[in-house]
């Protein structure tokens, strides 16, 4: 095979497969916003299965390989982002041959399935329902490793697939720092006098999605080329480069849900929204990682959503929505947005205590991986994980073990990201400040400088580089938890005096 027919089969290829994924993805979204009939769920998952099985017998086909190796065998002939696409789809390919067809076509039917039954087992509280699933989905994972190739812990396999170079190794350091930096912090508020006013009343729904269109304007998110769905579990799904979508949920009672909720998901739509569109040739149209992908959720959600300047913005569009706020200062709003303690729900948890409620699912995950403990054994390690690092007890499993869909949706893996994309937000702030006015931006209500300086050294990129290369090009130096720390300690010892 020669170059360039090996190029011609490959981009061949990727038309049939992103025609594929768009389908399956379609009808995710379908069965997560609209509330889909319960006999459907079978032949829906049965479906998603198929596409599934049918994208990836496509792409794992002998004469892709051939073509990859093909050019794995002139890159000095090829551009940089023809290299980085054969970087990309051979790590890909190997990983995924190694994976037998119809093992991952039941595991696309399994999940499918599993997504549902999860929000029944939740509204219900009946944990039985879900753990034969879950069974069936660590049971998977655990074989994964092993079809994967590990060096040290079998974990490392399945945080490689959602951050690239990732290990036990590094994550168990990352979290030792942060549990000896914030576990102390967290205690020392707890024990302030200096306790912040709290958003409490009634928060029409109505009102609730103008303040929602207000905010996909703010965070510059296109509405033009997305749409804003509600779930129970908000997400971000790319159909196509046009047609980012997010979600979220409505809590009559709770505004704050719903209002960061919007920022973090368009946070990733904008990341999507903002890829070089030809990248989409090369198979490089995505994010660079998980962990990359969160670092731009957090940013807006925590570094901008959460900012003195935001809050000075909201407070007329509260009052202008909302009864309740005529006798708020700018302040008092600031600290309300920023209240720390620990609490049982991850979504809604505070900045400061956030990592905690990782470092929960992470220690959970890895003893799942490595046969320490069961998945019947998961309510109770949950609940005692949560007493020791949080000091609250769930009350029931929907607001325990139950709260997160990544395990029905077979992302197990996924969770140390957030933690790991938290670091990298702090990183690329304290690089943007230099040479970027964040808080006149936000308090000028255009985020047009802070959206094109992520344009410009992270969005537009995709995964043409690692995410330790991205993160070196734009900030100078590789993971650093200590922006993070110091950013934490600095902003909840001014809030809390």
């Amino acid at each position: 095979m020669t170059k360039t027919t090996a190029l011609e089969l490959l981009a061949k290829k990727r038309e049939a497969i992103y025609a594929l994924n768009m389908a399956a993805a379609l009808i995710d979204w379908d069965a997560a916003t609209t509330g889909v009939p319960e006999k459907s769920l079978e032949v829906r998952g049965n479906a998603a299965g198929w596409l599934g099985g049918e994208s990836f017998s496509r792409f794992i086909a002998s004469d892709t390989i051939e073509a990859i190796e093909t050019l794995e065998g002139c890159l000095s002939e090829l551009d940089e982002k023809e290299q980085a696409m054969v970087r990309e789809l051979g790590t890909k390919y190997r990983k995924e041959r190694a994976v037998p067809p119809e093992e991952m076509q039941a595991f696309e039917s399994l999940t499918a399935q599993a997504q549902n039954i999860w929000e029944k087992a939740r509204e219900t509280n009946d944990f039985s329902l879900i753990e034969p699933y879950y069974e069936k989905v660590f049971d998977f994972s655990r074989r994964l490793c092993d079809w994967y190739g590990y060096e040290d812990h079998p974990y490392d396999a399945l945080l490689d697939d959602y951050e690239k170079g990732a290990t036990v190794k590094m994550a168990d350091e990352f979290f030792s720092l942060l549990r000896e930096k914030i576990t102390p912090l967290v205690k020392m508020i707890n024990s302030s006098e200096k306790k912040p006013r709290e958003i409490t009343g009634k928060f029409p729904i109505e009102r609730q999605r103008d303040l929602t269109k207000w905010l996909c304007d703010f965070t510059r998110y296109d509405i033009n080329r997305g749409k804003i769905g509600e779930v129970e579990h908000p997400f971000c799904t790319t159909i196509t480069r046009n047609d980012v979508r997010i979600t979220t949920k409505y809590h009559e009672d709770s505004l704050q849900s719903s209002l960061f909720s919007i920022i973090h998901e368009a946070g990733h739509a904008i990341y999507e929204q903002n890829i070089a569109e030809e990248l989409d040739a090369y198979y490089l149209g995505d994010g660079a990682s998980m962990g990359m992908h969160e670092s731009q959720s957090r940013m807006l959600e925590n570094m901008i959503g959460r900012s003195q300047a935001f809050a000075e913005i909201l407070l007329p569009k509260l009052n202008g929505l909302f009864d309740g706020f005529a006798d708020w200062d700018n302040e008092m709003l600031y600290r309300a947005i920023n209240i720390a303690r620990p609490s049982l729900i991850r979504i809604e948890a505070d900045e400061l205590t956030y990592c905690l409620h990782i470092i929960v699912r992470y220690e959970l995950e890895k003893a799942l991986i490595s046969g320490e403990i069961k998945v019947k054994d998961l309510p109770g390690l949950w609940t005692e994980k949560y007493e020791e690092l949080l000091g609250v007890r769930p009350p029931d499993y929907a607001k325990g073990v139950l709260q997160d869909v990544h395990w029905s949706a077979g992302l197990v893996g996924y969770f140390p990201s957030y933690a790991i994309g938290n670091v990298y937000a702090a990183q690329y702030m304290h690089a943007m400040k230099k040479v970027v006015d964040v808080d006149a931006s936000i308090r000028g209500e255009d985020l047009t400088p802070v959206v094109g300086w992520l344009k410009e050294n992270v969005h537009r990129y995709g995964e043409l580089y690692l995410p330790d290369d991205l993160v070196r090009r734009a900030t100078g130096e590789g993971f650093n938890p200590s922006y993070y720390v110091d950013y934490l300690e600095k902003k909840f010892t001014d809030l809390y005096k």
